[in-house]
């Protein structure tokens, strides 16, 4: 298996991304722009090629299920990385799109929103993703070892009673892993693509506005705004997402998101023992979900 991965890198084509902006980010990888209509996405080197392999697939049933998504032409070598090739794309990413145009902040959200719904009116056949209440579920044992026995049943009640759904979801929509393209948005890192309540969607807006901001403010500017500027998106985006609702009811749901989001945090930190900061994160998630859970 190493052999043949070694010998298909070598086949490869090179590029560079010296000097090339970069446009998107998601969990495993940095989309640069490396001409007017074209696009890379350099994947971390953890990541296989295999992976790569199936993200490529995944993009393409995501098109065709009728997600407006970029379909990746190549797999090219970047140096020890393994990168895919977007031709034909002349987009920008939302981040820059909000900074040069500040006026178009409130229809951009409602834009957004539009595709988020849109992504979560396509449904997949039961078993086709990854089902993102069974992952958390596999995720909760975890939460017993740092959680009172009453929280920690409570939180279970709270997982458990979340109906079970075949809903699309895209499970990491942040501003970088969003593309302007001309008059349409535009999804990209179709790797985290599952299925699911919708309430899962939007603990990962909460978490990539509210709570890792809250924790590092340095991870607000990784998506291109600063700490209030996230928080403005965060709140936003549940207002419209839950349209005509009382603040009691949007404040329900944001603390429903935070606590799935805080499980998913814990996990992440917990198989990535080499990030710096990563017991600290742990910690605060747990005190938030304290918190939360004894109200």
């Amino acid at each position: 298996m190493m052999k043949g991965g070694v010998k298909s890198m070598k086949k490869m084509r090179e590029i560079s991304i010296d000097d090339c902006p970069e446009i998107g980010r998601g969990a495993h990888g940095v989309v640069y722009r490396t001409a007017p209509d074209m696009l890379v996405k350099v994947y971390k080197e953890s990541v296989p090629l295999s992976s790569i392999q199936k993200e490529r697939e995944l993009a393409r049933w995501a098109f065709v299920k009728g997600i407006p998504t970029a379909i990746p032409f190549d797999i090219v070598r970047v140096g020890e990385r393994y990168g895919t090739v977007f031709e034909h794309l002349n987009a920008e990413s939302a981040s820059d799109y909000i900074k040069r145009s500040p006026e178009h902040f409130e229809d951009f959200l409602r834009r957004s929103l539009v595709l988020m719904k849109q992504v979560h009116e396509i449904t997949a056949a039961p078993g086709e993703l990854p089902d993102m209440k069974e992952k958390t579920l596999g995720w909760l044992p975890r939460m017993q070892q740092l959680l009172p026995a009453e929280l920690f049943a409570k939180l279970s009640d709270i997982v458990n009673g979340i109906p079970e759904c075949h809903t699309i979801l895209h499970a990491d929509f942040h501003l970088k892993n969003i593309l302007i393209c001309g008059e349409e948005l535009m999804l990209i890192d179709m790797d985290t693509l599952c299925t699911g309540d919708p309430i899962f969607e939007l603990a990962t807006v909460f978490v990539s506005y509210r709570q890792f901001p809250s924790i590092e403010p340095m991870t607000a500017h990784i998506l291109g705004i600063d700490v209030e500027t996230a928080a403005k998106i965060c709140d936003r985006m549940f207002e419209l997402y839950l349209d005509g609702a009382d603040e009691e009811t949007i404040r329900k749901v944001k603390d429903k998101a935070q606590l799935l989001g805080c499980i998913r945090i814990i996990d992440y930190m917990d198989r990535h023992p080499e990030i710096p900061d990563g017991k600290r994160c742990i910690e605060i998630c747990v005190r938030d979900m304290m918190k939360l859970l004894q109200v």
